[in-house]
């Protein structure tokens, strides 16, 4: 249905989000906004401010990052901040969109920063098409207009890949008429139209950027548009909701602009105390082992060797705690189980040089809030950022990797039938990681070592089968993207079809802004509208030795526990 907005209750919702605002007020921001408006450098510096709610977006922990990095099974934690205890809890209940809800800010932050930074970019635009010029005879009105292009682009992406729903709007809108939301694919169609025409402005023009606005990057108009060709890739490999959607999705297209975009883009971090906005709390705090991180058992298990992992699954959901592994041939993974043992320093890139991972004696997760969400294991490969003070961010952040683009790359080879392709690419950080090559042929299994290790296993597999090439294309993704930015390891999990049951697959417009747009609030996830299926890997299909195989293995399981009983009841009577 649609909603007819007044100017400024839009401008308003553009500014600060929708929520808390009637449809009717007048915006209490405007004599602000007319002094942002004010002069030339105002203008310029509203338009490079809106990049900061990309960063902001991808980096910062005030909004949906930590709880959906945890909804992926790559991270676990128990703690309440962030919602990351209600959003992990297995098994999975619906989202609480609700504008009551402590951690609401996990549904109406990127909203919130999405529209506003694409206001600041329209505010800009419409300035200078009214005759504003930047600098003398208007020679920076080029850079800004393209920048600000590009933001509103990358903005309405992001949009895409978080929401079911959203608004288009651009400098263009007309604010005084009626607006209606279009579901994602719409908004994923009009965003890479944006992108497009965002690179062929910055082609079109020359400039260089301000340190400033990219913070370390002094790029020129083309590798700004660069950038925005590695956002097309991003967008479009991310926006799949399941891994039927993303057998639609244009993947040689991806290839193009993945091998063709800027593939490495660090920006510099300036320590927290100096109240700067170029933090990254994904690195600073979601990798921390003492508080918000340990690595899932659903993805630490696919690299053990062992047999606890699958002994685990065969466990109720609320029976299983944390499990002791051993890793094998895998460097990325800790040697020995002894407490602060690292793992080796594998593949370094330019700003998660260092070990992978650790091994945690202590298990720091509250057992009421589940035991089957304790693990020993941790990604430490940030740890630089934790060591000088709390909150230090200084020095440089991925924000996009060369590792990034190649598994988008790997993932379209495979999806195209190209599996030597994939495998190349695997193989590459296999290798580095000590592993042997997975094979080309997509239902051989990876190799084994002389004892019989293999990585990965499958995910979710109490049969504990190694992996083949998708498994180990899967599991070389996840390694790869980790904390680099915001959401791309729950995206790489819902379109694989890999996310726990129940799981939502998507954000719903936040409860605030649905009341004041006179919506109904609705949400996903839980087994509802939206939600993961089962993930759990079939046994070979039509075996029925195999099914057979897998039922006996958890009838045993059942008569060692009743054993066990049986022998403690025997000691308490003596």
């Amino acid at each position: 249905m649609k909603r007819k907005l007044t100017l400024p209750a839009f401008a308003l919702a553009l500014t600060v989000g929708f929520s808390g605002c009637d449809l009717q007020v007048d915006n209490l921001n405007q004599p602000d906004r007319a002094r942002a408006l004010a002069g030339p450098d105002d203008v310029e510096t509203l338009i490079a401010s809106s990049y900061l709610k990309v960063w902001e977006i991808g980096h910062y922990w005030t909004n949906a990052n930590f709880a959906f990095n945890h909804m992926s099974s790559r991270h676990t934690a128990t703690w309440g901040n962030n919602g990351q205890n209600d959003l992990g809890r297995e098994p999975r209940e619906p989202l609480p969109n609700s504008p009551s809800y402590r951690w609401a800010y996990v549904f109406e932050a990127n909203w919130g920063d999405a529209y506003g930074g694409i206001s600041a970019a329209s505010d800009g635009i419409r300035a200078i098409e009214a005759g504003l010029e930047i600098g003398p005879g208007g020679e920076r009105n080029a850079r800004a207009l393209a920048f600000a292009a590009g933001n509103q682009a990358i903005l309405s992406c992001l949009l895409a890949l978080w929401y079911d729903q959203a608004f288009i709007v651009d400098h263009t809108t007309d604010l005084g008429g009626e607006l209606d939301t279009i579901d994602y694919n719409a908004m994923f169609n009009y965003a890479m139209g944006q992108l497009d025409a965002a690179e062929s402005q910055a082609r079109g023009a020359s400039f260089t950027l301000e340190e400033s606005w990219i913070n370390g990057n002094t790029w020129d108009n083309n590798e700004w548009a660069d950038y925005l060709v590695s956002w097309k890739a991003r967008c479009a490999a991310n926006l799949p909701r399941t891994d039927a959607e993303a057998a639609g999705a244009n993947w040689s297209q991806i290839i193009s602009n993945a091998q063709n975009g800027i593939r490495d883009v660090v920006v510099l971090g300036v320590d927290y105390s100096a109240d700067t906005p170029w933090r990254d709390q994904l690195k600073r705090f979601a990798q921390q082992n003492g508080t918000w991180h340990r690595m899932h058992m659903d993805w630490v298990g696919m690299a053990d060797q062992s047999g606890e992992y699958q002994d685990w699954l065969s466990l109720p959901t609320e029976q299983r705690t944390a499990r002791r592994l051993t890793f094998g041939d895998d460097k990325r993974f800790p040697p020995a189980n002894e407490n602060d043992v690292t793992s080796d320093i594998v593949s370094p890139s330019v700003a998660s040089f260092g070990p992978r991972s650790r091994y945690n004696a202590t298990i720091i997760f509250r057992p009421e809030r589940g035991t089957y969400r304790q693990s020993h294991y941790g990604d430490m490969r940030y740890d630089a950022y934790t060591l000088g003070c709390w909150g230090c961010n200084a020095g440089p952040l991925e924000h996009m990797t060369s590792q990034e683009m190649d598994q988008y790359i790997a993932e379209a080879h495979y999806r195209m039938g190209n599996f030597a392709g994939a495998a190349e690419i695997v193989n590459k950080t296999r290798m580095e990681a000590g592993l042997p090559p997975a094979p080309s042929n997509p239902t051989d299994a990876v190799p084994s070592n002389g004892a019989g290790q293999c990585t990965p296993r499958k995910r979710y597999d109490v049969q504990g089968r190694c992996g083949n090439l998708r498994d180990a294309m899967w599991f070389e993704h996840f390694e790869n993207v980790f904390n680099v930015f915001g959401g791309l390891e729950f995206w790489h999990g819902r379109r694989n079809d890999i996310l726990p049951a129940g799981t939502a697959l998507q954000l719903p417009i936040p409860a605030a802004d649905l009341e004041v747009l006179q919506r109904d609030i609705y949400t996903f996830g839980g087994g509802g509208a939206s939600s993961a299926g089962n993930p759990t890997p079939s046994v070979v299909p039509g075996s029925l030795d195999a099914a057979l195989e897998r039922a006996a293995y958890a009838l045993e399981r059942i008569r060692e526990q009743q054993a066990a009983e049986r022998r403690a009841e025997d000691v308490v009577v003596r």
